[in-house]
């Protein structure tokens, strides 16, 4: 069954991934460590109980979703191939020792050599789902062209050469406030956000952020007191950027010129998305 909410879509093969991780660290950690082979192959059998579900949702929603849409078509297919590589190298791992065990005469160092090489690739399959895949899949189903905004991140990241404290967000759109968080937070960074105005500047004070995203999509003179505000009260160094996911913000000249002086980086075209998504990815 098909998950209409991406965000809870996503935040269930997170929690698929934690199960499965924390499983091999049981693994390693048991008396005897991985050589305990009565404990190792109970506690990966659990793994294929996870992992076989994981992938068949993964195979019925994620990456046909992903391969459907031309701005995220040729990142799926660069790592649909991989994944079902990865995917073969673990069901021969399983079906070698974990499906058939009644009677299965183990050599310690075919098992060993096979588990190492079968944990490794597994670490590296959700490393990279969860930093590459999944935010692109967030973004695109939750209406959310917000590349532009996590390239910004990332380039600030790569400038400061120091991980940001926090990232603060204010979204007017309540769900794709939720999905540009979840996709930031995937990404590696901390993230407070708030979808109300009278909060923020409170927010600010205390949450010791260097970066503050607003929404400037639909805008009104409240959001633009607010903005001015901050410019002059937010202490030296703190950002402020402004993105909007309407690709047809049609602003007044001196309104575009008021944003242009207050915003660092205001984001209005995202008609470049495919390609922005891309260089994200792949940093």
């Amino acid at each position: 069954m098909l998950n209409d909410n991406p965000i809870d879509f996503i935040k269930a093969l997170k929690s698929e991934h934690k199960a499965i991780i924390s499983t091999v660290h049981d693994i390693d950690h048991q008396s005897g460590g991985a050589e305990n082979f009565t404990g190792s192959i109970e506690k990966l059998n659990k793994i294929t109980e996870i992992l076989f579900s994981h992938l068949e949702k993964e195979d019925k929603q994620l990456y046909p979703t992903l391969l459907a849409n031309k701005q995220t078509a040729s990142l799926a297919k660069k790592y649909l191939y991989d994944m079902e590589r990865l995917s073969c190298i673990a069901l021969d791992f399983f079906k070698r020792y974990c499906v058939n065990k009644d009677g299965l005469k183990i050599f310690v160092e075919d098992f060993i050599s096979g588990y190492s090489i079968f944990k490794g690739l597994l670490k590296v399959r959700i490393k990279r789902e969860e930093t590459e895949l999944y935010p692109s899949y967030v973004l695109l189903e939750s209406g959310v062209l917000y590349s532009d905004i996590l390239d910004h991140v990332k380039d600030q990241e790569a400038n400061n050469h120091a991980s940001q404290k926090r990232i603060f967000v204010l979204g007017q759109n309540r769900p794709y406030m939720d999905a540009l968080t979840l996709a930031i937070e995937m990404s590696g960074h901390q993230v407070l956000s708030t979808h109300s105005l009278s909060d923020i500047s409170s927010k600010i004070k205390s949450a010791d952020s260097n970066l503050i995203i607003i929404d400037v999509t639909d805008t009104n003179k409240e959001l633009l007191d607010l903005i001015r505000q901050l410019k002059d009260n937010i202490k030296p160094g703190i950002q402020v950027v402004g993105f909007s996911n309407n690709k047809s913000l049609n602003l007044e000249e001196n309104l575009q010129e008021k944003f242009d002086r207050l915003l660092t980086q205001p984001t209005r075209d995202i008609e470049d998305f495919s390609d922005k998504i891309n260089k994200l990815l792949n940093t």
